[in-house]
């Protein structure tokens, strides 16, 4: 067709200039004007074959191709014109370009106009115009480009105006943004629940926000509570009066099937005018104007907690990507609204652990001040009886009075202990240069016989020129007898304990090591906490409070060092190690 249209007038006004370029040649035989017209024919065909192979490939572009004079008037287009529907190819030439487009638009009011004007004002310098705009009438978005073709001795510039639609691209550049403002959006409302501590909080930074993305005139969170059943609204937000507000109780009945829905589903109702039995809440929000609404369970770890809910004037205003952005908010507040319960639930059991340990201290401390004095008047009266003040003392009862005294001073050293454990602080120390080697030494000597008793060997193995350690020699001189009793105590008869002392990294490292009863490997932390017994029960083999190692922990904290056991395990030894700072040359 394009060929139909543009190759007659082409053709005739080529063959008519070779017409006349024959008649003005001088007188020639036959045989050269044969030669001539014969080449006149070859030229003419390549001529020809060249302006086929153009149209062919203009009409196979997508993009609208015009050729326009310098009135507006189309010269010829490519087939787009007819898929586009705007007109016939052959049928075209001569019509006005603006009418073309726009049939039935005034052509002053018409940015086409506009364009058209300012193609033609820079066609004269030679420049290309262009324009991107959306084609209401189209329904297009076109990109419009226009290139002057060059004159002809005095013939006004024509115009070649190409059109691509470009849609799909503007749809795509249009997706983009709209998700990357989702994504914005988004991270700023996970910023902001991350920010806030309590569901409340939470539930009232995600509503602040919910509105950039959807078209919300009403939203709301609510937490259902499993004890009473009802449903607490922590955060509403609405444009009209919903009479909801944050800390309102709602009844399950008003959320008809929503404790008992799965974590998976939602609600949606795409006209409330038209539900024929609504719930409360549902005749509230009609009252208030709302239409469109939706309702998302919040869920955390499969159990249902609670709701979130959209609402909108208009009908049907939610479509699938605002489902999807709602799908996501409520997963976050479910999260993070369980973790704020979470968080407020060890926030309370630490403050009730807290005073209760605090009372139990208060009560060991009472009890150590008062068990001092019935302490003091037993041991007063066993010494009066043994002196023979209240009469003579016979064998047996010497021997009572022994068991006495000395079952008073392990009672008495116990009450000193929990006094120690309730006062000490870094503050208390009494810090002097102390020699490894003479603590050590004194520990051993003073532990010896009782280790002779109980059939157990010491032995001390310093490191030579040991460097002095800045350190409180009477509280230092507790945790390695402390040390060295439970070594004892619990080691065989015939077993060894070794002292040792060396230089470790710029710190004095002192180590207690017994052939005992060894510690199970997920116990030698514990048995440092305070009355922590490995062994429970009225049979236990061997007495002692569970103080004694939590006050040497004690002790060598305040002196900025560390205190640690090591086992190979039950019934193959221990070893306790101390690591103490040395003091500064």
């Amino acid at each position: 067709m394009i060929q139909e249209a543009l190759g007659g007038p082409l053709t005739h006004s080529i063959r008519k200039g070779f017409g006349l370029f024959a008649a003005f040649l001088p007188a020639q035989d036959a045989s050269d004007r044969r030669g001539d017209q014969e080449a006149s024919q070859r030229l003419f065909a390549k001529i020809e074959q060249a302006k086929q192979e153009w149209e062919t490939t203009a009409d196979a572009l997508p993009e609208l191709i015009c050729l326009v004079d310098h009135r507006g008037r189309i010269i010829r287009a490519n087939r787009t014109v007819e898929a586009w529907r705007l007109g016939r190819v052959d049928r075209i030439a001569g019509t006005d370009f603006h009418a073309l487009i726009h049939p039935s638009c005034d052509v002053r009011t018409c940015c086409w106009g506009e364009f058209l004007q300012q193609a033609r004002e820079r066609a004269r310098l030679g420049q290309l115009a262009e324009l991107e705009v959306y084609d209401s009438i189209l329904r297009r978005y076109l990109l419009i480009t226009a290139q002057p073709v060059p004159a002809q001795r005095r013939v006004p510039n024509s115009l070649v105006i190409v059109i691509q639609d470009v849609s799909d691209r503007k749809q795509a550049e249009n997706v983009r943004r709209r998700y990357m403002a989702r994504l914005e959006v988004m991270n700023q409302i996970q910023e902001a629940i991350l920010a806030s501590h309590s569901p409340e909080e939470i539930a009232q930074a995600a509503l602040s926000r919910i509105r950039q993305l959807a078209p919300v005139q009403h939203a709301r969170v609510t937490l259902f509570e499993q004890d009473s059943g009802q449903f607490l609204v922590l955060a509403a937000d609405a444009n009209g009066d919903t009479h909801l507000r944050p800390g309102a109780s709602v009844g399950r009945e008003a959320f008809e099937g929503a404790a008992t829905r799965q974590p998976d589903r939602f609600y949606m109702v795409e006209d409330l005018q038209d539900v024929p039995a609504p719930s409360p809440v549902e005749r509230e929000l009609r009252a208030a104007g709302i239409r469109s609404y939706v309702s998302l369970p919040l869920a955390a770890e499969g159990e249902f907690i609670g709701s979130f809910s959209l609402g909108a004037h208009q009908p049907a205003a939610f479509n699938q990507e605002h489902l999807d952005i709602a799908d996501e908010v409520a997963d976050l507040l479910a999260i993070a609204i369980r973790q704020a319960q979470i968080d407020r639930q060890l926030q309370k059991a630490n403050a009730e652990l807290a005073e209760a340990l605090q009372v139990k201290d208060t009560m060991i401390q009472n009890v150590s001040h008062e068990l001092r004095t019935p302490l003091f008047l037993i041991k007063g009266y066993a010494e009066m009886v043994r002196e023979g003040l209240a009469g003579p003392v016979t064998t047996e009862q010497e021997d009572a009075l022994n068991t006495v005294e000395a079952q008073s001073n392990r009672l008495a050293h116990m009450v000193s202990q929990l006094l120690a454990l309730k006062a000490l602080n870094s503050a208390s120390l009494l810090k002097v240069a102390v020699s490894p080697a003479e603590l050590l030494q004194d520990a051993a000597d003073c532990w010896k016989l009782l280790g002779a008793k109980a059939g157990v060997q010491l032995r001390v193995e310093l490191e030579p020129d040991l460097p002095s350690c800045l350190a409180d020699p009477n509280l230092m001189h507790h945790v390695i007898g402390n040390l060295l009793d439970n070594a004892i105590k619990f080691s065989p008869q015939g077993g060894l304990v070794c002292i040792r002392a060396s230089r470790d990294a710029g710190r004095l490292l002192i180590a207690v090591v017994d052939q005992g009863i060894g510690i199970p490997a997920d116990k030698t932390e514990k048995i440092f906490e305070r009355f922590y017994q490995i062994e429970n029960g009225l049979n236990r083999r061997f007495g002692g409070m569970g103080i004694g190692l939590a006050l040497c922990q004690e002790i060598v904290q305040a002196h900025g060092g560390r205190i640690w056991a090591e086992s190979a395990g039950e019934g193959r030894g221990s070893t306790f190690l101390v690591s103490l700072p040395l003091a500064a040359v």
